[in-house]
Order: structure tokens, then sequence, then C-alpha cells
């Protein structure tokens, strides 16, 4: 029963990680094709969010990587791979972490960022 119940919460989190990833690919694409700096901006901030909310459910799978009642992690490591990347489908940008990492600075130093 405990079994069942785990996989049930492990199969909503990945189809929540599959919905994240295409939004992010979504944001991502509008970000690029902004024509003015309050549309980029407005993207940005979704983007932000829609990292934080992939990054709570790479937590997630990484906790339930260490326990010893999952025998195949097989699964679990490739979500938590297509999160890091980015890459489920043959994509035209960098992995999200290398962007993040790269425009971090830029978020902090908005006037966006300093809002919060």
């Amino acid at each position: 029963m405990a079994q069942r119940k785990l996989q049930n919460e492990i199969d909503k989190c990945f189809k929540k990680v599959h919905e994240g990833v295409a939004a992010f690919e979504d944001i991502y694409d509008k970000i690029q094709t902004a024509t003015n700096q309050s549309q980029k901006e407005k993207q940005e901030d979704a983007l932000k969010k829609e990292i934080k909310k992939l990054q709570r459910s790479r937590d997630q799978i990484k906790t339930w990587a260490t326990m010893s009642e999952i025998k195949d992690k097989k699964p679990l490591l490739e979500k938590r791979k297509l999160i890091e990347t980015a890459s489920s489908a043959p994509l035209e940008f960098p992995p999200y972490r290398a962007f993040a990492d790269r425009n971090i600075s830029k978020w902090r130093s908005s006037r966006l960022w300093k809002r919060r």
C-alpha cells in the first residue's frame, strides 16, 4: 500500500516536471522574441518562478533517489537530468541551469529582484 502511494507521488512529480520543462521552454522562447524591455522583464520573472518550481521537483527527486525502498532509480535520475538540462527535445537554447547562472546577476541587479 505504501509502495503504491509512493509510486503515485512519483508519477505526479514526473508529470509536473514535464509540464514545467514545457513551460520553461515556452517562456524562454518568449524572452528571445520579446520586442521591448518590459515584456522581457516580465517573462524573465516568470522564468525565474518556473526555475524555482523545477528546482523543488529536482530536490524531491533527489530525496526519493536516496530511499532504499525504491529499487529502480533510473527513472528518477533521468527526470533529474531532464530538469537540470531542460533537454526534453532538441532545443536551441542552453540548459536552464547555465541560463540561470548567467542571468542571476542580471536579476539581482534589476529592480524586480530588489523589490523582494
